[in-house]
């Protein structure tokens, strides 16, 4: 009974970091557009966490001189918290110039 809660709540972490995973890249792309706000970058990876089914969401954006960076941080929905439920993604892209 054990190995098969383990492997569903492994199931359900795994989940919760690639949908964190997916919302930092969605931020991370909208950012890299000159014209976009780090708030639509925010809304966007807050759409995804959230479609996700991940809790307690924090999403922080910030646009350098050639590169952009999100940290995404959420809570996996596990039954039993091992110290693991606690996720951080961090994704980046290249900052797109208009000429």
């Amino acid at each position: 009974m054990l190995l098969v809660l383990g492997t569903v709540q492994l199931g359900v972490w795994w989940h919760a970091r690639m949908t964190l995973s997916a919302a930092a890249s969605t931020a991370a792309d909208i950012l890299s557009v000159e014209r976009t706000s780090t708030e639509t970058a925010r809304e966007a990876a807050l759409n995804v966490a959230d479609s996700g089914g991940v809790d307690d969401v924090s999403v922080t954006a910030t646009r350098g001189a050639q590169q952009v960076s999100v940290v995404v941080r959420g809570t996996a929905p596990v039954v039993l918290d091992l110290g693991l439920a606690d996720i951080e993604v961090t994704a980046s892209a290249p900052r797109e110039v208009a000429r």
